[in-house]
């Protein structure tokens, strides 16, 4: 009887062990966009139109940490998190997309792999590339 008690301790343990360290793992994706600003100023790379998802977990606060960024011209890019939806997608927040870590404003609501980025902005006639990871 001692032993089952252990076997049934050890196995509730280990299954304890196992669930709290899974909610502590924070998903990290890479991240990669390459657009070209147009005469008129318009220019985006979206992750939608490309079909790049990332899969984000619940109630978390998103992270872009961009490691190279540039362009051929003057000017910041930005980049904004949504969650494709029935009707209007839903976003984020809005941050740069200059080299850092940039926190975007709202928290996730719904642990889903349909999420996307939009990158755009810049100046006129310049192309911008970016490099990074997206964790939550």
């Amino acid at each position: 009887m001692k032993k089952i008690k252990f076997i049934i301790f050890a196995g509730a343990t280990f299954l304890g062990l196992v669930t709290s360290t899974n909610a502590v793992l924070a998903a990290s994706q890479s991240v990669y966009a390459h657009y070209k600003v147009h005469g008129s100023g318009n220019g985006i790379s979206s992750g939608k139109s490309n079909g790049v998802w990332h899969y984000l977990n619940k109630n978390r606060t998103v992270t872009l940490k961009v490691t190279s960024s540039s362009g051929s011209g003057s000017g910041s890019g930005s980049c904004t998190l949504r969650r494709n939806m029935f009707g209007f997608d839903k976003s984020y927040g809005t941050v740069s997309s200059n080299k850092g870590t940039h926190h975007f404003g709202t928290k996730t609501d719904v642990t889903s792999g349909s999420y996307y980025l939009e990158l755009f902005g810049g100046n006129a006639k310049s192309t911008h590339t970016i490099h990074g990871s997206l964790y939550d």
